[in-house]
């Protein structure tokens, strides 16, 4: 039995800007055939009653569903916390009002550049830098809990510092740190290379110590796993890839998977219109890459890998997308230790 703790529902796919590394292809059209709201709200009730924990809404740009305070009701009020991760472009005074209204305290905003020329660039949208300064600020001033999520490619690499001081200047709560994926809008010459990903890495393993506290910096599942460095980038007890062990990823069409971002649709395990959320999560067959894992799934450099039993092969869309294969992602701080590549 395997217990749900967390949802990543991307509510709709439609999104008010055009960001260059977007890999779901985001654009201002809808998903065809998205969950109408009595669907959406039959979803949840059948998130509480698996116990799941936390609700995080995403997109496309979740503001852009009318009905996205509905649905934050209903989760708030069945018991579990609900987050929203936005690009911040569409957030007024009314929409923070209702989300105090509602009780949402935690909100996440993409930042991918240290200064408004890069970051509208990435966003393909201007005046979207200058937006976010003012709602880091006004939703600061209204008591929220503040996050920001860079995604890092060639675009961005070496604006890591610049943004860290907006963040800080702007009492920004948390900073996740993520690498980009060569997948839907995102250029191929902005791919990261193993010197990239080790920079990074040590960024985050270098500034965590320095601001905890004062920022919370961390890194996502992608980055890691058993590096000289990784006490100080917060990741002692991983313990492989969560998709469909813990999370689930949820599209706006009801589609269930492990991950939001393992874009095949041979991912899918099932759409909530077909069957119950339960049948879909206890199915003995399904997330399989994961919950039937062995040690002869592990590929490329993680086939031989004393920690592969445990990390099994890092993070599933990681290796996914590069590899076209599971079990096996080709970004590894401990692999690029012992082989002295850094």
């Amino acid at each position: 039995m395997y217990n749900l703790k967390g949802a990543v529902w991307e509510i709709t796919l439609s999104c008010n800007i055009s960001c260059l590394h977007c890999g779901s292809n985001a654009n201002i059209n809808t998903r065809p055939k998205e969950l109408t709201t009595a669907e959406a709200l039959n979803l949840i009730e059948q998130l509480a009653d698996l116990g799941c924990k936390r609700v995080t809404l995403s997109g496309g740009e979740p503001f852009m569903r009318k009905d996205w305070s509905i649905l934050a009701h209903r989760i708030v009020y069945l018991g579990m916390k609900c987050d929203f991760i936005s690009n911040g472009f569409i957030v007024n005074d009314d929409i923070i009002d209702t989300l105090k209204a509602i009780g949402i305290n935690y909100l996440g905003f993409s930042l991918d550049g240290s200064n408004a020329k890069t970051h509208d660039y990435i966003r393909g949208r201007e005046g979207v830098f200058d937006h976010l300064m003012w709602v880091f600020d006004r939703l600061k001033e209204n008591g929220f809990m503040v996050s920001a999520v860079s995604t890092i490619h060639k675009g961005n690499i070496n604006e890591l510092e610049g943004i860290k001081q907006i963040l800080l200047d702007h009492h920004v709560d948390l900073w996740q740190i993520q690498t980009a994926n060569i997948r839907g809008r995102m250029p191929k010459e902005w791919a990261i290379s193993d010197k990239d990903f080790y920079q990074v890495a040590e960024f985050v393993a270098k500034n965590r110590p320095r601001y905890k506290g004062i920022l919370g910096i961390t890194e996502a599942d992608s980055l890691g796993y058993f590096s000289r460095m990784i006490k100080n980038m917060g990741m002692t007890h991983w313990k492989g890839c969560n998709a469909g062990m813990s999370i689930i990823g949820i599209e706006s069409d009801g589609s269930i998977k492990g991950c939001l971002s393992m874009q095949d649709k041979m991912y899918i395990e099932g759409n909530i219109r077909e069957k119950s959320l339960k049948e879909i999560w206890n199915n003995p067959e399904g997330f399989k890459y994961n919950r039937r894992f062995d040690m002869s799934q592990l590929g490329g450099i993680c086939a031989d890998c004393k920690y592969g039993g445990i990390c099994r092969g890092g993070c599933s869309e990681k290796a996914a997308t590069y590899t076209g294969q599971l079990h096996c992602q080709p970004f590894c701080l401990y692999d690029m230790e012992k082989k002295g590549l850094v």
